[in-house]
């Protein structure tokens, strides 16, 4: 039991610190179902307890009192350990290759699970259902028939074994029967060896078979520690306590194997001021709030903290706890409004209730139906965008971030919502320094300090409202179609 929590709690953690990227290319079933093959090793390990020490006392036991009874039979039957262990080294090939692809079948099965009951909203809105209910269908026969391959691989193999161990007992039947004609041998005495021999031969077959689930929890080892040779996120550096301002110079990005994103990005992000970047979808302005996460590595330029440290120079701990996030998409957990505010920091209740009373979000919790106690459900399944979008403000401020990185943190409220959030963000703004991203430009008006315009790659034009307005642009485009 120890044993077992060891391996998946080493494993959980060493997948807790791997770079974003990682989980940027793996589905989650895959994972969940690496994370399950630690029970694949605890069988291992009850099987081998239960049935190998006991194997072998029997077989240590019977040797010796076929040598006491006859030593020809005693040879003869210890040979058939390495017959055993020949017809398993003949299939081991065959074995193993029939394991990993039960494997990798069970983790893809519980990749399509996962994902069917995520998006079933959307199987629903389109009468789907039969077609999605089908390609579960097809990916469980897969797997069921890589489980059928498997099982018949390991008939086989004991059936050879069984046949083995009743050739080996037939030939100390006819060889102790010849001695008993030949009164070398007693009656008695080979009702005794046939007895003991008809104990060894099974404990010598289990012994060679065992073989098969020892491989099946190398393989469930091997899948769950393959991770451990990526490169994990640096976290040694130079600790910070305050973060004053951030400068992107010349900055250049790509994801792997596509092309260049992001080329010659110059920002500069200042405590005291609401910096706000906008441009179309998909140019990049979300993957520039990532890089300041240290989500990413670019290619080229640098981003200067405080005028004296390089972004990768700093420890990541301390960086990240001077900044707080509010990502597009919101992660709510299993708990209540303040297990998701807190997420797991234990804090004095006095402290939470006048936060939020301090910055004005009683009055969203109190419509909860329990207030901060209510049950938010899986992935807040009882929640509305807006309220989702509250909570990870509340989250992001708890923090006392020095650094606020908003990324369409206002885009499922309704206008009275956002208007305490810009509101919010103008308080708190004398604190830290906010980086906002967003489409919605008619809000940036009066709030921002500093817009850049992200086109083509690249930085465009940057000002406030009135500077920008002054020449042709994305922004500036926008209000004169009004």
């Amino acid at each position: 039991k120890d044993f077992n929590s060891r391996i998946n709690n080493q494993f959980y953690s060493s997948l807790l610190h791997l770079p974003k990227p990682f989980f940027d290319t793996r589905k989650i079933g895959e994972l969940v179902a690496r994370l399950n093959d630690t029970g694949r090793i605890q069988e291992v390990i009850q099987t081998v307890t239960n049935g190998f020490v006991i194997d072998v006392l029997v077989s240590i036991t019977s040797i010796v009192f076929l040598f006491l009874y006859s030593w020809q039979v005693a040879v003869f039957s210890l040979i058939s350990l390495p017959v055993y262990f020949y017809i398993i080294y003949r299939s081991n090939k065959k074995i193993i290759d029939a394991q990993r692809e039960v494997m990798q079948n069970y983790a893809f099965n519980e990749s399509n699970y996962i994902a069917s009951i995520q998006g079933v909203a959307t199987i629903k809105n389109h009468n789907r259902q039969s077609v999605f209910a089908k390609v579960g269908e097809v990916v469980f026969g897969n797997y069921q028939e890589k489980i059928f391959n498997l099982g018949k691989i390991n008939i086989q193999l004991s059936w050879q074994a069984g046949l083995s161990s009743v050739v080996f007992l037939i030939g100390i039947l006819i060889y102790t029967s010849m001695a008993v004609f030949n009164k070398e041998m007693k009656l008695g005495e080979l009702m005794a060896v046939l007895g003991i021999a008809g104990s060894l031969l099974p404990s010598i077959a289990s012994l060679a078979l065992i073989s098969i689930p020892i491989n099946e929890a190398k393989i469930a080892f091997n899948r769950m520690f393959e991770f451990a040779s990526i490169e994990k996120e640096k976290e040694t550096g130079v600790t910070i306590s305050t973060l004053e301002n951030i400068t992107i110079n010349n900055l250049s990005f790509r994801f792997a194997g596509r092309s260049e994103l992001l080329s010659g990005i110059n920002i500069e992000i200042q405590k005291g001021k609401l910096t706000a970047i906008v441009g179309e979808s998909g140019s990049g302005k979300s993957t520039i709030g990532q890089i300041l996460q240290r989500f990413y590595n670019f290619e080229k330029g640098e981003i200067i903290i405080n005028n004296q440290f390089h972004l990768s120079e700093i420890e990541l701990e301390s960086y990240r706890n001077l900044i707080g996030v509010i990502p597009q998409e919101i992660t709510i957990f299993n708990g209540n409004v303040v297990d998701n505010i807190l997420l797991g920091k234990e804090e004095n209740p006095e402290n939470l209730l006048q936060f939020i009373q301090t910055y004005g979000f009683d009055t969203y919790f109190n419509q909860l139906p329990q207030g901060l106690a209510t049950l938010l459900g899986e992935e807040g399944i009882n929640l509305s965008g807006g309220q989702k979008q509250i909570i990870a403000l509340a989250r992001a401020l708890y923090k006392k971030p020095q650094l606020l990185i908003l990324d369409e943190a206002t885009a499922a409220m309704d206008r009275n919502t956002e208007q305490f959030t810009i509101d919010l963000l103008q308080k708190v703004k004398k604190e830290c320094a906010i980086f906002f991203i967003s489409h919605r430009l008619n809000m940036l008006k009066n709030s921002a300090d500093t817009i850049y315009i992200l086109e083509n790659k690249t930085i465009t034009a940057s000002g406030n409202h009135q500077k920008l307005m002054e020449t042709d642009n994305f922004y500036s485009a926008y209000w004169k179609g009004f």
